[in-house]
């Protein structure tokens, strides 16, 4: 009789096995009839289409604008001044010499006027120089009608600060590294798209496999719950193992819920990111394929030195902490200028005559500005400036000095990381064998529901650390990308072609 149990009770097993291994294949072929897509795929289409990716252009094309209003500051600049009509009728008081009172007086004008001007700054001396060519005419009508013109053909100038600071010199050295330092900013934002990307990808990716394993787990224990129930009434279990194994289905799909629940929510933030619909309609494949690329720290630090705009905005800083200590040390100096000019000019009450028997014009002046007695105020300037100065550079050199140890942590993090997803690798395939064959033994009836249980948890956590391993790896490759500007894998430096970019 009990032999006779054991072949229905293994008849049947056999038969529920079929049935539900059959479900799980039409499963199977319905998740694996969707496309995949992959990390670098993601990674195209954020770098595109993200918001990211047009704010990132749009803050490089604000840099672009301001260096090209900076070049076009150090041209020669024309002028047009014009007041084609200038009509006045008001009472005045005037003075009347004869009678020695002021008297209130009619008076009724038109003027025309119009001035053309050049202006041109040298860079080298902070001087200006300037030439430009004015017209006047005046007519007045009332009891006396008159009408004068007053011109000046020509009249050229200098004015020229000596021991002043000079604006215009430090501007030239700063403007174009902040227009580099803008190229390299724009860059690191692409990686930062990138490593964000990399986030919501594998984020993505964890909430599906959890759902494909919440789902194997809810077919595995409806298999299992069937085939305890039919052992149970053949009198080969005990109602406590039949009770257990019903919790373990109600707690599996209860867990399949939450994961769902999970993945769209993961899904809703990619989407968000991306702006994009189209990959959802898709499955995450896994980026498996790890080379054995190890990242030497020393070439890193060069490209960082080179590459990384946090370090170029440093040099920068540098310079303008100088330029900032040249201006107040200067500012609380003595002043002095040279201004000088030299022009042709005539007024007459013909056009004519304003144009000929032209009389020079010239004019020359030193100002100097020198303090007597301030008490210690410009010292105490100049001091305070020395000292901001040295405190910048030290604060230079520690963010320094932090980007280049973050850098070494993470080329650390990566360099051990392909080891550890080796590792991960080996241990969720022994895990999985291992369950599977606690499954044949559980079935079998020679180990309890506990060993089960504890055997397919640790083939689910398995499976979720080798994707975290996996997420890990990625995203400590393009955080050394990113502090660098360098592709390891095509050993290339990352560049764009920024004429084209910005005449899209």
């Amino acid at each position: 009789m009990r032999l006779i149990n054991q072949i229905q009770v293994a008849l049947l097993i056999t038969f529920i096995l079929h049935n539900l291994q059959g479900n799980a294949q039409k499963i199977n072929n319905i998740q694996y009839s969707r496309q995949k897509i992959t990390l670098d795929d993601i990674i195209d289409i954020a770098s595109k289409k993200s918001l990211d990716a047009f704010k990132a252009k749009q803050q490089y094309g604000a840099s672009y604008w301001q260096f090209r209003s900076f070049e076009a500051s150090l041209l020669p600049k024309v002028n047009l001044e014009l007041e084609p009509l200038s009509y006045n009728k008001s009472v005045l008081k005037r003075y009347d010499s004869e009678n020695n009172i002021d008297v209130y007086r009619p008076q009724q004008n038109l003027n025309s006027y119009g001035n053309i001007s050049i202006n041109q700054n040298i860079k080298a001396t902070g001087a200006t120089i300037y030439a430009n060519s004015s017209f006047n005419r005046l007519a007045n009508f009332g009891l006396i009608d008159s009408k004068y013109f007053s011109a000046v053909p020509i009249r050229i100038g200098v004015i020229q600060p000596i021991m002043a600071f000079n604006s215009f010199k430090w501007a030239r050295k700063i403007a174009p590294l902040q227009f580099e330092h803008a190229k390299k900013e724009y860059l690191y934002e692409l990686q930062d798209i990138k490593l964000k990307a990399v986030n919501y990808f594998f984020n993505w990716a964890s909430a599906s496999k959890r759902v494909e394993l919440a789902r194997e787990n809810v077919t595995t224990t409806q298999k299992l719950f069937k085939i305890g129930n039919k052992r149970y009434e053949l009198g080969s279990i005990e109602k406590d193992d039949i009770l257990n194994l019903e919790l373990d289905v109600y707690n599996a799909e209860t867990n399949l819920i939450r994961n769902e629940r999970e993945l769209e929510k993961t899904e809703s933030e990619l989407r968000l990111f991306l702006r994009e619909d189209s990959p959802l309609r898709s499955l995450p494949e896994l980026p498996e394929s790890i080379s054995d690329l190890q990242i030497d720290p020393k070439e890193a630090t060069a490209l960082v030195e080179i590459n990384n705009p946090e370090i170029f905005n440093l040099k920068i800083r540098r310079i303008e902490a100088k330029r900032d200590l040249d201006k107040a040390i200067k500012d609380n100096r003595f002043d002095l200028s040279v201004i000088g000019s030299y022009g042709l000019n005539q007024n007459a009450k013909t056009f004519k005559d304003a144009y000929g028997r032209l009389l020079a014009q010239q004019m020359i002046a030193i100002q100097l500005r020198i303090p007597i007695l301030d008490w210690g105020e410009r010292k105490g300037n100049i001091k305070t400036a020395k000292m901001n100065n040295e405190v910048s550079e030290i604060a230079i050199q520690q963010e320094g000095d932090k980007i280049y140890q973050q850098l070494g942590l993470k080329i650390i993090d990566f360099n051990l990381q392909k080891q550890l997803v080796a590792v991960a690798l080996r241990t969720m395939e022994i895990s999985k064998s291992s369950y599977e064959l606690t499954e044949k033994r559980f079935l079998s009836g020679s180990i309890d529901l506990l060993r089960l249980t504890s055997a397919r948890k640790a083939w689910q956590a398995a499976s979720e650390n080798y994707v975290m391993c996996l997420y890990n790896y990625w995203k400590f490759y393009y955080e050394v990308q990113q502090l660098t500007l360098y592709d390891f894998q095509s050993k290339s430096t990352i560049s764009k072609n920024f004429d084209e970019m910005i005449n899209k």
